[in-house]
């Protein structure tokens, strides 16, 4: 029961989780941060991460249902998304919140990855989210 919760309040637990509250809060907040934290999630999570680095170099396409990438955001910080890509899929131990900010970095389109017309200065917001994901993810999860 407790998994199926997790999915479907996964938007909020991602943040609460990103933002730094324990798994160990819940037993919702740990299931979904166990699922976070398994090795195929991260694969997925850094598979994204670098596609998100392919697709800013090519064209725009139009009429597309994925919310527009901040392409001069992600082309200025390629090397840093694509070493956090390694980083979460090959850590052995993560901290849930640093795999929390890069899930939601990757696949929230209000992340850093993503055009936001009222954000003035999308490169450091996304420079500032590499380096929170970075940091939190030198901690272990042993630690949580």
């Amino acid at each position: 029961m407790h998994r199926l919760r997790a999915l479907v309040q996964a938007p909020r637990l991602d943040a609460e989780l990103s933002a730094g509250i324990r798994p160990s809060v819940s037993q919702v907040h740990q299931a979904r941060a166990d699922h976070l934290r398994r090795r195929r999630v991260r694969r997925r999570i850094a598979t994204a991460l670098n596609r998100a680095v392919e697709d800013a170099v090519h064209p725009v396409r139009h009429g597309t249902p994925q919310a527009p990438l901040d392409r001069e955001a992600v082309l200025r910080c390629h090397r840093e998304i694509r070493a956090l890509a390694t980083l979460v899929a090959t850590a052995e131990n993560p901290r849930t919140q640093g795999v929390a900010i890069v899930f939601q970095m990757a696949f929230d389109g209000r992340g850093a990855l993503f055009f936001q017309p009222d954000t003035a200065n999308g490169v450091e917001r996304l420079a500032n989210t590499v380096q929170a994901a970075r940091s939190a993810l030198s901690v272990s999860g042993d630690f949580e």
